[in-house]
């Protein structure tokens, strides 16, 4: 599974960087977003368990739909997917995929428009096989944080984000994550 979303990642990664050119000449008024739109991104980084047991940051693919019922207020839901290595026992890893359903609140500062975010999640955690069944499971957590868009052209930004994700079950159970993206509003 590790080499299969460190390809994901890398793929991403490549659509996104060669289309920001062609984006980027499109238009270079900003637009916020209105009561009624929605909006769809893309976003790479990493994650980092705050536990002991893990000691590796790695990469994390996400992707988001967004509704906002007013220009400052939306809803979102995450789909993501990342991967922890283990300290012990012998080199395995959990693989995570996950589903998120937050409120995003953001204030509008011309091109920049910070945000903060909160909500719930259910994380499917895939154990290698040097773990004990029991990490094979699907969690619950919360999450929270914030980030901004940098508003670049009429209907998309650039999106930097940082959450605090906190889950039951086995380790990790505190886990830190940083994306950036494109956001596209329509």
């Amino acid at each position: 599974m590790r080499i299969r979303t460190e390809k994901w990642l890398g793929l991403a990664l490549l659509v996104l960087v060669s289309a920001m050119p062609s984006l980027a000449a499109t238009q270079t008024t900003s637009t916020a977003p209105k009561q009624g739109d929605m909006a769809v991104s893309g976003n790479l980084g990493f994650s980092h368990p705050l536990d002991d047991s893990f000691d590796s940051t790695e990469g994390v693919l996400t992707g988001t739909f967004e509704y906002f019922t007013t220009p400052r207020i939306s809803w979102r839901g995450l789909l993501g997917i990342t991967s922890f290595d283990a300290d012990e026992p012998g080199d395995t890893s959990i693989d995570s995929t996950f589903f998120n359903a937050n409120f995003v609140y953001n204030w509008e500062k011309g091109k920049i428009h910070p945000f903060a975010t909160a909500g719930v999640g259910l994380y499917d955690q895939s154990a290698g096989h040097d773990l004990p069944d029991d990490f094979d499971e699907t969690i619950f957590g919360v999450n929270g944080g914030g980030g901004l868009y940098w508003f670049l052209g009429a209907r998309w930004a650039l999106k930097f984000e940082g959450t605090v994700h906190a889950l039951t079950g086995e380790d990790p159970n505190t886990v830190l994550m940083g994306t950036a993206g494109a956001i596209f509003w329509f």
